[in-house]
């Protein structure tokens, strides 16, 4: 009873606590010392409790778990092991697209990836973490951007935080084929990667190939341009032709005290074809460009822990070399348009984050980095035989520091409040010193409920490329000119601008994250952004009234008032400002799984030669040493040794095999449904929803001009306005090895205004996803007939599964040339189809006896 009692005490606690034996054996690091208020994680993947009664008192010590990330900031969400299979991603790029929805930002410069950690540990390079087998994870946290500060990166993007299992070995091969329903375009991919987890050492080697087939003009429902007494739909791509191929090894082992050393490496090759038309002089000869890139990339990085402080180097080079060969139609016949560049990129870096001091309410922490890059542009181009060159570079050394206070502690009468400040400063070689500095503050009011206002300031740099790119002349180029309301063809000038200044970006953010339910697991989360930037980099994306009237030298017209020219190099406007709400929700509810008879238990023994042998639960190993994090991993609370060879997810492991003995349906750690076939709560129902509402976005080119609205007639991009709602949500269903998993995104309607023409009107348009899927090896039955599908398994993936295609018209009802639906969207749905296989360690292949 008394267990019992401190259980529920424990339970009903601010934060929920993980109890060891106490008093503890000295920490070997820090993920090992005693912390005073663990981080909640209502459904985390519970490790072995063990209350220590002292007499009358009762001491419950919380330890922090394997692979979390610093500070006190909670995730937004948390996806165990059968919520990763519910995705039916087969790579953790693939994970993180079904996902993409939950980690966006609306701070960021630009849409990118999250941040990423491993382990709760800075990287190498998402190369690192691409291609490994969602199998090998343990769990994965989605966190907000202020997690960031914490490792030495802006807060501009959130933190997605990936646990791997301590112990694995697969080895994994996938086969996929795609193609459109319309018809006229095909491609595939073939995959293989190798997997090694043990003794704190991780190895891993992809290689990949893929490619696809052009897609033609005449292959759609393309109108003819008017402007061509010539039919040229034959003779021009909608999608080119693309081969490409990598390879990229990783390998990390420990290094030193309490540290660990990652090499990543990568050779990549791509190549690509393309057709834009006809020559002027003969109708038989096509005009190609040939486009090849080749890459290579070596980054590595080190983490250790001196004693309370977590110090990381990392280290990272890249080459890239492009060339491209068009063809160009003269008068009397075809010459060659020639160019090139090359690209190289140097980055070293160094962290260090741990205690400063005591404070009543805990303790003080900081995080320090210093860092050197060098970025060096270099190409050739020759049109016309007019030959122009870039030579661009760009050194930036840098500097940071974020500090954390606690202000109170979690039994305070307001529960947990911390606040936090920040400070950037950037040297550029070729632009001179850029400053940010934010704050923020963090409250925990009750350990489901996490409140975040924070502020950021910082100043941002035009690209090399943005500054420096070499000027082009391009002829031929369809264009909108909202002026007028119609699409034209038109000479277009790129290239760099170096009279671009930097812009100061100001942003201000209010969230809040519930979780509503444990079980089943609902969290709700909410967020207001404010966001002003001064001197923008703008583009030209359309011909509109206010675009042209203010930069009237961009647009150049004839006499009878045709547009004919358009300078699209960028420029600074005077202010810009966007305000948006977004919140959504994320629902996980555990289902229960087929368990297989004592019979069919015994039957597949004897097929595999299974190990009668048996471990408790409590033999699953909880750590992250061996994915690159210097973090010691806590003893087996069982006497039984390890198995031979370490291969697989330890026994017991969440959505590994079983204890031996248990390898067909046992249940795994904590009743969640370990053992290949699963067990009791082993499926899984999910939902997501995300739903985003621009309040405001607004551009001032400049004082006493009217400003730009992109909510209510001015052009952002091919797709016309700012859509004012976007939706994002997902639902699936994954048990007993099977799947399916439905994803859809919606955006509003949206317009363009024109001057003299018609308006031009953007429907609202909404695309749908759907995934099947079954691991096999799951399926109990056919299995025991045929072994070889122990490992496997199918997908079947329909994407854009009702073949939406954006519909624009102007406000006549007609359809501009250049909007044309199989312009905008031209492949339409398409089907794969892949086959995978997880090729077992030969431990689970034995004849029976037990002999291999």
């Amino acid at each position: 009873m008394k267990k019992l009692f401190v259980a529920l005490l424990a339970g009903a606690a601010p934060f929920p606590l993980l109890a060891q034996e106490t008093p503890p054996s000295p920490p070997t690091s820090e993920a090992q010392a005693p912390v005073e208020t663990p981080t909640p994680y209502a459904n985390a993947p519970a490790t072995d409790e063990e209350f220590v009664e002292d007499e009358d008192a009762i001491v419950v010590v919380g330890q922090r778990l394997p692979g979390q990330v610093v500070g006190d900031i909670p995730p937004e969400n948390v996806l165990d092991a059968r919520d990763i299979r519910a995705t039916g991603a087969t790579s953790i790029s693939e994970l993180l697209e079904a996902v993409e929805s939950q980690t966006g930002s609306a701070r960021g410069r630009a849409s990118g990836r999250p941040v990423l950690l491993l382990d709760g540990q800075r990287i190498s390079g998402f190369r690192e973490l691409r291609d490994l087998p969602p199998e090998a994870i343990q769990r994965m946290e989605i966190l907000p951007e202020e997690v960031a500060l914490k490792y030495g990166y802006t807060a501009d993007q959130r933190v997605v935080n990936i646990v791997l299992r301590p112990r694995f070995n697969s080895t994994s091969v996938e086969l996929r084929g795609i193609a459109a329903t319309d018809g006229g375009y095909a491609g595939g991919f073939a995959d293989g990667t190798r997997l090694a987890i043990r003794d704190g050492k991780r190895t891993s080697i992809n290689a990949r190939i893929d490619g696809n087939n052009p897609l033609y003009e005449a292959e759609r429902d393309i109108a003819t341009n008017p402007e061509s007494s010539v039919d040229e739909r034959s003779a021009r791509t909608l999608v080119g032709a693309a081969q490409s191929a990598r390879v990229t090894g990783v390998h990390n082992r420990p290094a030193g005290e309490n540290g660990a050393l990652t090499i990543t490496g990568e050779a990549a090759r791509s190549h690509g074809r393309s057709r834009f038309g006809l020559a002027d002089f003969d109708a038989d000869d096509v005009l190609t460009r040939d486009s090849d890139t080749t890459s290579l990339g070596l980054g590595t990085i080190y983490n250790a822990n001196r004693g309370d402080w977590r110090l990381s180097v990392s280290g990272n080079g890249e080459y890239e070399r492009s060339e491209s060969d068009s063809d160009r139609s003269d008068a009397t016949a075809l010459t060659d348009d020639k160019s090139n560049s090359t690209r190289t990129d140097l980055v070293l870096d160094a962290t260090a984050s741990g205690p400063l001091f005591k404070l009543p309410a805990g303790e003080a922490t900081a995080t320090f980095k210093s860092g050197l890059s060098r970025l060096d542009f270099e190409s050739e181009s020759r049109r016309r035989d007019l030959f122009s060159e870039a030579d661009l570079g760009r050194t930036i050394g840098e500097g940071s520091a974020n500090i954390d206070l606690p202000l109170t502690s979690t039994d305070s009468a307001i529960g947990r409040l911390s606040a936090n400040a920040n400070f950037r400063l950037a040297e550029l070689s070729d632009f001179g010193t850029l400053t940010s500095f934010g704050g923020g503050l963090t409250w925990s009011p009750t350990r489901r409920l996490n409140v975040i206002a924070s502020f950021t300031r910082e100043d941002g740099a035009p690209t090399l490329q943005e500054l420096g790119n070499p000027f082009v002349e391009t002829d031929g180029v369809p264009y909108f000119d909202a002026v007028r309301g119609e699409t034209v063809e038109v000479t277009t000038l790129t290239g760099g601008n170096p009279a671009l200044e930097a812009d100061r970006r100001s942003v201000f953010k209010l969230g809040a994250n519930w979780q509503v339910l444990q079980e089943p697991d609902l969290r709700v989360r909410a967020e207001y952004v404010s966001q002003t930037i001064d001197n923008p980099q703008i583009g030209f994306p359309a011909a509109t009234p206010a675009l042209e009237a203010a930069f009237p030298g961009r647009f150049e017209r004839d006499g009878l008032g045709n547009l004919i020219r358009v300078d699209q190099r960028p420029v600074n406007g005077d202010q810009s400002r966007r305000d948006t709400v977004r919140w959504g929700l994320n629902f996980s509810k555990s289902l229960k799984s087929a368990t297989p008879t004592r019979e069919q238990i015994q039957a597949l023994r004897e097929r595999f030669g299974a190990s009668t042998r048996t471990r408790g639960p409590g033999d699953a190993q909880q750590g992250s040493a061996a994915s690159g994090s210097p973090q010691a991993t806590p003893p087996s609370t069982t006497d039984t040794p390890p198995p031979s060879g370490g291969e697989g997810p330890r026994p017991g492991a969440e959505g590994g095999p079983a204890p031996e003995g248990g390898e067909f349906g046992g249940r795994g750690r904590g009743g969640r449904g370990g053992g290949f076939f699963g067990g009791r709560n082993g499926g899984r129902l999910t939902f997501s929803l995300n739903h985003t509402i621009t309040l405001e976005d607004e551009l001032e080119i400049a004082s006493g001009l009217p400003k730009l609205d992109y909510l209510d007639g001015e052009a952002v991009g091919q797709t016309g306005g700012r859509p004012r709602h976007v939706v994002d949500a997902e639902g699936g269903y994954y048990n007993n090895g099977l799947g399916a998993r439905l994803s859809t995104n919606w955006r509003s309607a949206t317009r363009v205004d024109s001057l003299t023409g018609p308006d031009l009107k953007f429907d609202d348009y909404a695309s749908f996803d759907l995934r099947l899927f079954a691991n096999l090896g799951e399926r109990f039955d056919l299995v025991a007939k045929n072994p070889f599908f122990l490992g496997s398994s199918v997908r079947l993936e329909v994407k854009n599964l009702f073949n939406a295609k954006p519909q624009v018209r102007n406000s006549d009802g007609i359809v501009p040339f250049a909007y044309q639906e199989d312009l905008i969207e031209p492949i339409g749905r398409t089907v794969s189809i892949s086959f995978r296989k997880l090729f077992l360690p030969r431990r689970f292949q034995r004849a029976p006896g037990g002999s291999r």
